[in-house]
Parts: structure tokens; C-alpha cells; sequence
């Protein structure tokens, strides 16, 4: 009857917690911030943003805000110094912003291991793509260019920059990088209307557009996206070590994905119930078919493998940062 009793207690004081937890979300609005537009990545935020309610106790509304700028360090760098950290504000980040913080990129005013990762939808390989019009059609093809080809991107940091900026420094590469757009949908646009010849993105993201017509996928990453297995691989390409080893540092973030997080300092209780939901989301069948449907792969990662790769990719020698900092510069 002891034990009864205790067990009576433990429930009844357990029980207005979460009752609590529960009306705290209801009524309420969850905002998902993400320094993308257009894209894989928007795509994916905005299917998880769809599910994540109906699987928080008090079902809020969610919805989705964009805040491009730097290579995405704008929308992380608000989420993690200026939303309230009260479960109400989320982050659907780039993984590559833990690039700028391994770099020391002062516009970086953030610590990705203090973020309160929910985990990820899903890893996303790089691809860079040319223009289909052009008659390059493989990587060797490229390399025989009798001239500089014009590659668009968002700036320093960003999978459009890097990715073809350590093609053409370790890969030969005949490429002239042009930064500046404020997203990858004015890339493409950029790309369309004829003023750049080549653009690198998240794989999936350069297979929207490869599908209907737009470019030709000429090289991807380490993690393949089906069907482009045959694509050749950066690393290999490179013709030294160094650069073999700063494109892999390069390709650590592909391996996270498009993971979402809450802000330092959110209530652990709260922390929970995103963790679950963001998990029942990505699961969820619904969700799944709709991905399927805008062709973007996905599969659950765990918030404690999001936050693992993120050490692993921090844990770097001096001597190798310093190495890569003459090539990886984030910028503004």
C-alpha cells in the first residue's frame, strides 16, 4: 500500500508538469528560422514545419521565416543571441555554419555545441552543376573549357562558394567565382538567364533543376544522392593531400544535414517535447510521402549524432585549420 501511495504522489506531481508543458503550446506559434531561400533545404524545413505541430502537446501552429544573409550566419546568429530561448523560436540550420565557427569567423557570434539540437531529416550530399546549354557533359569535359567559366554564389562559406573555390584550387578548375547573390533561387535565376555558367548546391536541391532541364551535374561529393553514384567525387579529384584533406573537412557538414535546433538556454522540459515531436515528424508517413513527392530524400538522425559530428568536425588540429583557413574564408 506504501508503494502505492508513493507511486499515487510521484503521478499527481508529474502530471501538472506536463499539463503545463501542454497549454503552454497551446494557442501559441512556433517559428522556424532559416537562412535559405528556395531550395532543398527551404523544401525540407517547410515539410517538417507542416508535421511538427500535430505532434506537440497543445498542437501550435508553426510557420516558417526566412533570413537569408552571410551564408546563412544570420539566421543562426539570431536564433542563438535573440530569440527568446522559450521552445517558441527554432533554427533550421546549415551545417557549414560550423565551418565559420572552426574558422574563428568573427561575424560568427555563436557556439553550434550550445545549440539544443532536435536532430535532422536527413543528410544532403554537394553537387556542382553547369549550365545544360553548354556542351560540357562530365568533369573531364570541364577541365577542357577554352575559357573561364563564371560560377554564381551566395559568398564565402556557403556550399555555392567553397565547393567550386577548392575545385579550382586543388582541382584545376577554369572557374571565376562570383559571389554576392542573396540565395541560391537568384543563383539559378543568375544561371537561366545566361550571366553565370556553373552553380553548386545541396545535391538535391541541383537535382530540382537538373530535372527539369535547367543544368547537368558534373561532380558531387562525398555522400551520393541516388542515381548520381557515378558522379566523380571532389576529394579524388584533388592533386594534393592538403587539399584532399580540406575538401574532406569541407564535406563533414553534408554528413548532419538540415538539422533543426532550438536556442541555448531553452527549458529542458520543452527540449524534450521538441525532441520527440521533431522525431514523430520526421517519421511520420505523411511527411515521408510528401518528401518522396518533392524528391528529397530523408531518414531520422538523432539530435545526439547531430551534436557528435559537430565535435568531430570542430576537433581539428591547429596546423590543419590554419591551413584551411587560407582557402575556407566566410564573409558577408
Amino acid at each position: 500500500m506504501k508503494r502505492i501511495f508513493i507511486g499515487l504522489v510521484l503521478a499527481s506531481m508529474a502530471a501538472p508538469s506536463a499539463l503545463a508543458q501542454g497549454s503552454f503550446y497551446e494557442g501559441k506559434t512556433v517559428t522556424v528560422v532559416i537562412g535559405a531561400s528556395g531550395g532543398s533545404l527551404e523544401i525540407a524545413s517547410r515539410l517538417v514545419a507542416r508535421h511538427l505541430g500535430k505532434h506537440l502537446p497543445g498542437n501550435p501552429n508553426v510557420i516558417v521565416q526566412n533570413m537569408t544573409g552571410a551564408a546563412h550566419l544570420v539566421a543562426t546568429n539570431h536564433v542563438y543571441n535573440v530569440a527568446k530561448p522559450d521552445g517558441l523560436t527554432l533554427l533550421a540550420a546549415n551545417p557549414n555554419v560550423g565551418i565559420a565557427q572552426l574558422s574563428k569567423v568573427e561575424a560568427a557570434r555563436f557556439d553550434v555545441r550550445r545549440f539544443q539540437w532536435l536532430g535532422s531529416s536527413g543528410a544532403d550530399g554537394v553537387a556542382l552543376s553547369i549550365r545544360a546549354d553548354l556542351p560540357y557533359k562530365s568533369w573531364d569535359e570541364l577541365m577542357k573549357a577554352d575559357r573561364e567559366l563564371v560560377v554564381g554564389t551566395t559568398g564565402p562559406g556557403s556550399n555555392a562558394h567553397d565547393f567550386p573555390l577548392l575545385l579550382k584550387e586543388f582541382a584545376g578548375a577554369k572557374f571565376k567565382l562570383v559571389s554576392g547573390y542573396p540565395a541560391n533561387a537568384d543563383v539559378l535565376l543568375a544561371l537561366e538567364r545566361k550571366e553565370v555558367d556553373v552553380w553548386a548546391a545541396f545535391a538535391t536541391t541541383i537535382k530540382l533543376a537538373a530535372d527539369r532541364g535547367a543544368v547537368r551535374p558534373v561532380v558531387r561529393s562525398r555522400v551520393a544522392l541516388p542515381g548520381w553514384e557515378h558522379l566523380p567525387v571532389d576529394e579524388d579529384l584533388a592533386k594534393s593531400p592538403i587539399g584532399k584533406a580540406i575538401m574532406g573537412i569541407r564535406g563533414a557538414p553534408q554528413a548532419i544535414g538540415r538539422a533543426f535546433a532550438a536556442p541555448p538556454g531553452t527549458p529542458a522540459e520543452r527540449v524534450q517535447m521538441l525532441r520527440a515531436a521533431f522525431e514523430k515528424a520526421v517519421k511520420d508517413p505523411e511527411f515521408i510521402a510528401e518528401s518522396k513527392k518533392a524528391k528529397i530524400a530523408v531518414g531520422y538522425i538523432s539530435h545526439e549524432e547531430v551534436l557528435r559530428l559537430f565535435n568531430v568536425m570542430l576537433d581539428q588540429p591547429a596546423d590543419v585549420q590554419k591551413e584551411m583557413m587560407k582557402y575556407i574564408k566566410f564573409g558577408s
